[in-house]
Order: C-alpha cells, then sequence, then structure tokens
C-alpha cells in the first residue's frame, strides 16, 4: 500500500517547480512577494512545500540566512479570528527561535500583545484592506455592511433607514483609523525582522482550500495587509478556484447589488486575487511519460526497496536533462537473472504497461489519483489471488476501474446490466461500444456519448461478451459502500455540493459558479453526489432544486441525474416545491438539457402521484 500524504521525495519530477519558486522567494529584490502555487486537489502543491522546506533549511542552524514556517490554515479553521492565528504562530515561531529570542524577544512579545487588538478591529478591516490593497471590493462590501439592508445580532433585517452622511463619513474615519493602525503594525513588524539578519522569512501556507470562504479571505488579509514587508515571502498552496469562489462568497451582496454585469464582476474577482498574490504559478499535469514513470517508481519502491534510492537517483539526473522522454527504467534496473525479485518486476513493468494509458486518459495525470487507484487495484488483485480467481483478466480489471474513478454512474449501470444477465456479460455495451450505432443512440444510452466515457469505450480490451461476475464481486464494497474507500473528491468539489445543497439562494448561486469552473469528471462527481441526496430523500427540496438548476444551465450529468431521480421516487414522495419549475419549462432550441426534461416531464405526468398531478397543473 502507498500512503497518501505529501512527502519530499520526489517521484514525480517537482525538483523544477520547486527550484523555480525558491529562485523567486529567496531573491531580495522580489521580496515582499506572494506566490500563488495553484493546482487540481491531489495534484502535488503539498508536496512541493515539503520539497521547499527541506531545500530551505539553512546549514548553520545558529546562523540562518533564510527561515521557513509551515502554517496549516486548516489546523486553525475554528478559531474565532483567522487573521490573529497566522499572525501569532509567525511571531511565536520568531520569538522562540534559538538564533534570534535574544535579538527580538521583547519586540516580538510587544505585537504578540498588539494581536489582540485583532479581535476587537474587524469592523474596520474589511475597509481598510482597501486602503492597503487599492481594490475597492473590500471597501465597497464594507459600506454595503452599513446600508439599510444590514441585518441585526438576531439575523433579522435591520430597519430600513436613510443612508446618514455623518453615519458614513464616521464608517470612513473608522477604516482611515483602522488602516494607520495596520500601517503602525506592519512599520513595527518590519523593524522587528530586519533585527534577525535575515535575508528572507518564507512562510508555506497549506490547505488553505480546505478552509470555509471567510477564512479563506481571513487568512488571505492578514498576509497582505499585516506582513506584507520587506523580507517576507509567502508561498500559498490552492486550488484556485476555491479562493475565486471564495471571494465571490465573501462580497455576495456587493457583487449582485452593483450595476456591473457578469464579465465585470468577474474581472473584479480577479482583480481583487490579483492584489492579494502577485506571482500566480499553476502545476501541469502529469504527461503520460511522467505518469509511467511514476508508477513504475511507485511499485518498483515496494519491490525492490534496497535498489530504490539508486533509481530515484538516476530517474532525478535523467529529468534535469530529458524532460520530455520517457524514463528506461529497465535499462537503469539491471537485475542478475538469478535475482530472487526478477519475477516481481516482470510483473511491475506489465501492471505498468496495461495501466498506465487509462490512468493518464481517466484520473488526468493526479498523483493522488494514481496512488489511491494503485492502493485500490493492489487490494483487488491479493482479494483475488486469496479467492483462487485465477483466470482474472488485469486488463480487464483496470480498465473497469478506471471507469469506476471517471463516471461511477456509468459503472454502476454496467453492474445493473451484468446482473440481469444469465451468463454474466452486460449485453447493451455492444451497442455503445459500436461507433456506427453513436447516432442512434435510444435516449436511455445518451449518457454514454460523453466524450470521457466515448474514449473509455475505445480503449481495449473491449467488454461486451466478457463474463464480469468475477469483477464485480471484486468490487463488491465500493459498490455497497458507494467507493467510499477507493474515491476521494475534490475540495472543490466537496464545496460545490455543501453550496448547492445550502438551502439558500446565495449559496445556490455559488454553488452554480463554483460548478462552472469544475471539469467534466468533477461535474459528474457533484450531479451524482447530489442525486444519492435526493433519491434518498426526495421530500427535501435542496437537491432536486440544485439538480434543476443545474439541468437548467446546461448541464447533462445533472440532466441525466434529474431524470433518474424524478422517474425512480415515489411519485407522491418527491417534494412539490419543483413542480411549478417543471411545469414551466418552455422548449429551448439548441438546450438539450432542456428538451431531456420536458420529455421526462411527460414521464412524470404519466406516472400520477401527487408529484406527477402538481406538474399537470403547472404544465396548463
Amino acid at each position: 500500500m502507498w500512503a497518501d500524504n505529501e512527502t519530499d521525495e520526489d517521484l514525480l519530477g517537482f525538483e523544477i517547480h520547486a527550484n523555480l519558486v525558491k529562485s523567486i522567494v529567496t531573491d531580495p529584490t522580489m521580496l515582499p512577494v506572494t506566490v500563488g502555487l495553484f493546482g487540481d486537489w491531489g495534484g502535488g502543491k503539498s508536496s512541493i512545500l515539503k520539497l521547499l522546506q527541506r531545500d530551505l533549511q539553512p546549514l548553520d542552524p545558529d546562523k540562518p540566512d533564510v527561515l521557513v514556517v509551515y502554517f496549516d490554515t486548516w489546523v486553525f479553521q475554528g478559531y474565532e479570528d483567522a487573521k490573529a492565528a497566522i499572525l501569532a504562530v509567525l511571531l511565536r515561531e520568531l520569538r522562540e527561535h534559538r538564533a534570534f529570542k535574544n535579538k527580538i524577544f521583547d519586540e516580538a512579545t510587544e505585537l504578540l500583545g498588539r494581536v489582540n487588538w485583532m479581535k476587537v478591529a474587524k469592523a474596520g478591516l474589511a475597509a481598510g484592506a482597501s486602503y492597503l490593497v487599492a481594490n475597492p471590493l473590500p471597501f465597497i462590501a464594507t459600506l454595503r455592511g452599513k446600508s439599510p439592508e444590514s441585518k441585526d445580532e438576531s439575523g433579522k433585517s435591520a430597519e430600513k433607514k436613510e443612508p446618514s452622511a455623518s453615519g458614513d463619513d464616521k464608517w470612513l474615519r473608522d477604516a482611515e483609523e483602522t488602516a494607520t493602525d495596520v500601517k503602525t503594525f506592519r512599520r513595527d513588524f518590519e523593524v522587528m525582522l530586519a533585527k534577525t539578519g535575515l535575508k528572507s522569512l518564507v512562510v508555506l501556507i497549506d490547505d488553505i482550500d480546505r478552509c470555509s470562504p471567510e477564512r479563506v479571505i481571513e487568512n488571505l488579509e492578514a498576509i497582505k495587509l499585516f506582513l506584507n514587508v520587506k523580507g517576507i515571502a509567502f508561498v500559498i498552496a490552492a486550488d484556485r478556484r476555491i479562493v475565486e469562489n471564495a471571494i465571490r462568497v465573501r462580497y455576495t451582496d456587493v457583487l449582485s447589488s452593483t450595476n456591473l454585469d457578469q464579465e465585470e464582476r468577474s474581472n473584479l474577482v480577479t482583480d481583487y486575487l490579483e492584489k492579494l498574490v502577485q506571482v500566480p504559478y499553476t502545476l501541469p499535469k502529469l504527461a503520460p511519460h511522467e505518469v509511467r514513470s511514476y508508477l513504475s517508481l511507485l511499485l518498483l519502491k515496494k519491490v525492490v526497496p534496497g535498489k530504490f534510492d539508486a533509481l530515484r537517483i538516476a530517474y532525478s539526473n535523467f529529468i534535469r536533462e530529458n524532460r520530455y522522454e520517457p524514463f528506461d527504467v529497465r535499462r537503469h534496473l539491471a537485475l542478475a537473472g538469478n535475482d530472487p525479485h526478477r519475477d516481481e518486476v516482470e510483473e511491475v513493468f506489465r501492471v505498468v504497461e496495461t495501466c498506465c494509458d487509462p490512468i493518464t486518459e481517466g484520473l488526468k495525470g493526479n498523483p493522488r489519483q494514481i496512488k489511491r487507484f494503485l492502493n485500490a487495484l493492489w487490494m483487488r488483485l491479493q482479494l483475488a489471488r486469496v479467492a483462487k480467481l485465477e483466470r482474472l483478466d488485469r486488463a480487464i480489471l483496470i480498465k473497469l476501474m478506471v471507469l469506476e474513478y471517471i463516471n461511477e454512474d456509468r459503472f454502476r449501470e454496467i453492474y445493473d446490466w451484468h446482473r440481469k444477465s444469465e451468463d454474466g456479460s452486460a449485453a447493451p455495451l455492444e451497442t455503445v461500444e459500436d461507433p456506427q450505432k453513436v447516432g442512434t443512440l435510444a435516449d436511455t444510452l445518451k449518457p454514454w456519448q460523453d466524450a470521457q466515457v466515448a474514449r473509455w469505450l475505445k480503449a481495449a480490451p473491449l467488454l461486451a461478451h466478457v463474463d464480469l461476475r468475477d469483477y464485480f464481486w471484486l468490487s463488491r464494497s465500493s459498490l455497497d459502500h458507494t467507493f467510499a474507500g477507493v474515491q476521494l473528491v475534490s475540495q472543490a468539489v466537496r464545496r460545490c455540493i455543501e453550496a448547492l445543497l445550502s438551502g439558500d439562494l446565495a449559496g445556490r448561486k455559488s454553488g452554480v459558479s463554483l460548478h462552472g469552473a469544475l471539469d467534466p469528471r468533477e461535474r459528474q462527481q457533484v450531479a451524482s453526489a447530489i442525486g444519492k441526496v435526493a433519491l434518498r430523500d426526495p421530500e427535501k427540496p435542496e437537491a432536486l432544486q440544485a439538480l434543476f438548476e443545474l439541468a437548467s444551465a446546461g448541464n447533462s450529468e445533472a440532466t441525466d441525474v434529474l431524470a433518474r431521480v424524478l422517474t425512480q421516487s415515489d411519485p407522491d414522495r418527491i417534494n412539490l416545491r419543483l413542480a411549478q419549475a417543471l411545469g414551466a419549462l418552455k422548449s429551448a432550441s439548441g438546450n438539450e438539457s432542456v428538451e431531456r426534461l420536458i420529455k421526462v416531464r411527460t414521464e412524470v405526468i404519466a406516472r400520477k402521484g401527487k408529484f406527477g398531478i402538481a406538474v399537470a397543473r403547472a404544465t396548463r
């Protein structure tokens, strides 16, 4: 098994990315600077932070030129004030470092005491931010918070009043005073930092995209407002989509209340992020030859641990000169004919040849997903050996597992087909695997035209006439527990699902916005997860409403899932709130999702029940 943790052992060739960031954060002419290390969930961001932490350690701890502080924002997610948390951690790290405590102990202690001011100065911080980062969004949002539509402490709408010029003037004065206090803190922090003699203080910020939108913004503003001083560098590892969505959520009121069109609002969000992050760097996905090398190294580390360090060093040296060529593992792993590991090594090469292409295509070269895939594959191969499934074809198992990852609904559909056959095959696969029949598929088979699924269908081996009973027997734990131990979803997918199911309009809008930034596989995961909620409890409106809004916007995955929910659920249990919207649908040329829902509406009405009757009434 392979641990699913960040590591400073580079099997991905990510040293080049770490070195690039290192060159920025240790260049005095670049400081202060905030680097945004952006990438997908599981793409290797945290591992690059670990490489940086390792490579920036001073040779002499008593005379460091560079100090690295690692800050896991998720650990402090529950703290009342995220800004205060990051300031306190950094100040304590400096105060207690053995090289500096005699130089700056008193100053650091005094600044720590002033951090408490943060907890009582929140009111003016957002407005103060606008002065310091030259961006209007927080300032407008702060004024909005004092507008007639603000809410009182009980959460109820406050009584509407006419704006007060004098009140607004006072609010502006408060904002100016807050900005002055922040500048004073920043000046004193810079003076203290200079006393340490450090050329660079590098702060690595991890897991910020796991936090709530409010905490995301608080951490970013703390970095920019209080700590943006000479000699300091921040490296923020995050999914950019989540950070941008956090900005939209945090300032949703002001964005929705301005007279800006959608493009202008999007530009405002981008502008705000660019004020906070000066150097954005997006990690590229692994190329096919990099996936091949990564798979080989992961597997061989288990098989020949005594030879692994030499192999890893050879790989590291190779990719410095040959970034576009595959690493010839066989040439660097010469085994004697009588080596006891020879058969296991050959087995590794066979596995890599079998699964490299489908993994690259299906998992998009995501390192975390690759590890999870190998763990699941290893478990099933072990189970097959114990169960003496000697005729198991590894290529078939791997192909089915790839589908299990990229499209859970299609995987379950094959499972349902095979259960209904006498010989364990999935007969409808013969139709969807035939490229000549693609244009004539029935509506129930249209989901198989999805581009990613279509490529999966074409990959060898074809499965239409294969007895799949043994393969699904190995997968039964996944089928029973909805892939809990095999497939994890990204933070962006989780955030999108939570927002769509939040039950309020702003949340759904945020979810729809984030949904648009997801890739096709992630959108399918969102639709599938919300569909499970709707099937389990159709009386509640949140899941049905979320699916309907996504489907109405043209999302085919949500349309398929909603169609299944409405035609499979008890028509007397489906929440009636959706009936009016479904009945009001009008034919929309070019919107296949809406046309599909109109067909589903006919089926729903034919089924009658309370929901069918309500839809029929709304249609008239």
